[in-house]
């Protein structure tokens, strides 16, 4: 197959020449990736009230976070293909705007079905957003700072994070759930009036057909890395997606207390974001690895001392530091290992879809092992999780590195399948 353009190349002339402050292009792409996080997370913030609220469980209520994971698995590769002659400009203004439809129906929602359909509206954006801002990101700059363009699409995911949950608890506490979506339906608003004035036309490079997906899927190497990507997620969003009835209900915290240590945790994620961008540099296995290992050990403070406040707040920190390069890191890992092999849009599209069927499973199944077995029961499962993804990855590793020493010495020797070298990218 014919190598097709990549997010980690430089980007095509006619498309950098098109913005003459390309950074603050990509700022207004950034706001997009902004908006959907917050869109896709205030609900967690307002988790109890919108449990009382519709007389549902808190396990059921997290529903809410399910389904638009799971219409954004399903977006992601469709909207790039479906999208692959638009105007990326008019595809992501066209996405955050229906952000702002999707909250105001959640707003004015009159019973939990409701809220749920405006909900599954929002998984297209999320899907569409995610598989199209950082590859569109990159080609505004010039080839020199491309990873200074995904930080910036990266960092507006950390901060997003860090603002949603935190600030819709205090809201739901002070007013209501329903405002928590109002002033995620504002946040958007403004993001498609930024990018109205700011986004030049990005013509699609990389045009993406269902054929681009099979070489992908066929390859051992990047199946195993996708399923670490699906374990990390796993985990982070059977905790997450409870972690304010757990502070409040297992750790004994006052919403404000447990609003102060979320909003600790997500400026946390931002520190990793950045300072993990920084080590990508120096080894991205290194990187990976020491990601995983920081997310087992704060997943694993955080459920086997739910009652102890000082451990749940290390777990915290420490978790926050791990998820904040996560998606960048094994993003980066699946990109350096794909970049002469794979199809840009095809790659990102594909971890879109396995990150979001993540979100989805994980938020469920925690919902279930809830309402089973208590909110306790949701960061255990993320603690397995994580525990799992670890160690699919340190093993992976560890065989790459042993087939590629084993070339290494027998050059004469011809490897059929050269894809298993994932140690290349290192």
């Amino acid at each position: 197959m014919k190598k097709e353009a990549t997010v980690m190349s430089s980007p095509p002339s006619h498309t950098r020449d098109t913005s003459k402050h390309p950074l603050i292009a990509v700022i207004g792409i950034a706001l997009g990736s902004f908006s959907v996080v917050v869109s896709e997370f205030v609900p967690v913030g307002a988790l109890p009230q919108i449990s009382t609220g519709f007389g549902v469980s808190e396990g059921t209520a997290g529903l809410i976070v399910t389904l638009p994971a799971l219409s954004g698995a399903v977006a992601a590769p469709a909207a790039t293909v479906l999208m692959r002659r638009l105007d990326r400009r008019l595809a992501i203004i066209g996405l955050t705007a229906l952000i702002v439809v999707s909250c105001l129906l959640s707003a004015a929602a009159p019973n939990f079905a409701t809220l749920l359909i405006s909900r599954l509206i929002l998984g297209i954006s999320i899907g569409g957003v995610w598989a199209t801002s950082v590859s569109a990101a990159a080609r505004l700059v010039p080839a020199r700072i491309v990873h200074t363009a995904s930080s910036v699409v990266f960092g507006a995911i950390a901060v997003g994070s860090v603002v949603s949950v935190p600030s819709a608890s205090l809201i739901a506490t002070h007013a209501n759930w329903q405002m928590t979506f109002v002033a995620a339906a504002a946040v958007a608003l403004l993001s498609v009036v930024v990018q109205a004035l700011v986004i030049p036309k990005i013509p699609a490079a990389d045009r993406v057909t269902m054929a681009h997906f099979t070489p992908l899927l066929r390859s051992l190497p990047a199946v195993v890395i996708l399923a670490v990507v699906f374990l990390v997620v796993f985990a982070q969003f059977s905790a997450y997606t409870f972690v304010v009835p757990y502070l409040q209900n297992v750790t004994s915290l006052s919403t404000g207390a447990a609003s102060g240590l979320l909003l600790g945790y997500g400026l946390l994620t931002i520190v990793g974001n950045f300072g993990g961008g920084a080590l990508l540099g120096r080894s991205i296995r290194g990187t990976v690895v020491a990601t995983l290992v920081s997310g087992v050990g704060g997943l694993l403070a955080l459920s086997a001392g739910g009652t102890v406040t000082v451990a749940v707040c290390v777990g915290l920190a420490l978790w926050g530091l791990a998820w904040g390069n996560a998606p960048v890191a094994l993003q980066h890992w699946l990109y350096m290992f794909g970049q002469d092999k794979f199809s840009a849009e095809a790659v990102n599209a594909t971890f879109t879809a396995v990150v979001q069927v993540a979100v989805a499973s994980g938020s469920l199944l925690s919902g279930v092992a809830v309402n089973a077995a208590g909110v306790r029961s949701s960061a255990i499962l993320g603690t397995v999780a994580s525990g799992l993804a670890c160690a699919v990855a340190l093993i992976f590793m560890a065989v790459a590195s042993r087939r590629s020493a084993t070339a290494a010495k027998e050059p004469t020797v011809t490897v059929a399948q050269d894809d298993v070298r994932i140690a290349a990218v290192d």
